[in-house]
C-alpha cells in the first residue's frame, strides 16, 4: 500500500507543468526549458515630453517564476504569443491587464494577465517637470517550451541597410552628461544610455533614457544637458538634411 501511494505521488508530479526558466533533461536526453518573454510594442522616437518611459524593473521583480501553463512532454514544442494591454500606476505597479490578442489556447490566455499582475513591476515614466506617470502598455506575451538548440550563425556576410546618421559636434562624454566625483549617485549606477531625436538643423528636440539612473532630479538634469549638444545632421545621400535618431552610451567614471 505504502509503495502504490509513492508511485502515485511520483506520477503526480511528473504531470506537473516544468518550472519556468529550469532546465530540465527528457527522455531523449536532450535538454529543455520552458520559459515567457515579454516585448513591449512601442514607438522607437523618443517622446519630447519625456525623459524616461515605463520600463519593467527586471532586477527587483523577474517574472520567470512558477510554472510553465501546461504540462510539457518531451516530444512538445511550444511557441505560442498573447497579446495584452495593461494599465500602470505612476507607482510602477499594475493596475489591470486584459487580453487584446487571445493565443487561441485557454491555458495561456489564462495564464498571462495573473502572472503579470503578480509579478510585474516597473520603473514609472518621468517627464520634464519632474512628474512620475503611470500608462498603458501593449504587451506581447510569448511562451516557449523544447529542446533547447545551439544558436548557429549561417556563413557569408548579411547586407545591411545603411541609415543616415547625425554626429555630435563634440564627443558626447561623462561630464556630458553629468557624471563625476560629486554627482551624489549610487554606487550601482555604472552608466546611462538612450537615443535623441536630433533635427535637420542639428538640433535635439527629444530625449529618452534607455538606462536611466533612476535618481528623478539627475535623469531630468540629464536629458537637459543632451538637448543642448548640437550636431551635423545626418544626411542622404543628395547631401539634405535630414531628421534622425541617434543612439548613445556613456559609462561612469570609477571611483
Amino acid at each position: 500500500m505504502i509503495a502504490l501511494t509513492i508511485t502515485a505521488a511520483a506520477l503526480a508530479q511528473a504531470a506537473l507543468p516544468p518550472k519556468l526558466g529550469e532546465p530540465w533533461v527528457g527522455a531523449d536526453r536532450n535538454q529543455r526549458e520552458a520559459s515567457i518573454g515579454l516585448q513591449i510594442d512601442r514607438g522607437e522616437e523618443p517622446d519630447p515630453e519625456l525623459v524616461r518611459r515605463l520600463e519593467v524593473n527586471w532586477k527587483d521583480f523577474p517574472y520567470q517564476q512558477g510554472r510553465f501553463p501546461v504540462p510539457v512532454a518531451d516530444a512538445d514544442d511550444h511557441n505560442v504569443a498573447v497579446g495584452v494591454t495593461l494599465d500602470v500606476a505612476a507607482t510602477g505597479v499594475p493596475q489591470s491587464c486584459s487580453i487584446a490578442v487571445p493565443s487561441g489556447s485557454a491555458a495561456f490566455d489564462d495564464h498571462a494577465c495573473p502572472h503579470l499582475m503578480r509579478y510585474l513591476r516597473f520603473y514609472p515614466a518621468l517627464n520634464r517637470s519632474g512628474t512620475r506617470l503611470g500608462g498603458t502598455l501593449a504587451i506581447r506575451v510569448r511562451y516557449t517550451a523544447g529542446r533547447i538548440r545551439m544558436q548557429t550563425a549561417a556563413g557569408g556576410v548579411m547586407p545591411m541597410v545603411a541609415r543616415p546618421m547625425p554626429r555630435p559636434l563634440t564627443p558626447i562624454s561623462a561630464a556630458t552628461v553629468g557624471f563625476g566625483p560629486d554627482d551624489g549617485l549610487p554606487s550601482s549606477v555604472g552608466g546611462t544610455s538612450g537615443s535623441l531625436k536630433v533635427e535637420a538643423d542639428g538640433s535635439v528636440s527629444g530625449c529618452m533614457l534607455a538606462a536611466p539612473t533612476q535618481v528623478d532630479a539627475f535623469d531630468i538634469q540629464m536629458c537637459e544637458r543632451l538637448r543642448a549638444v548640437k550636431f551635423e545632421p545626418a544626411r542622404e545621400r543628395d547631401g539634405r538634411a535630414v531628421a534622425a535618431r541617434f543612439s548613445f552610451g556613456v559609462e561612469r567614471p570609477r571611483r
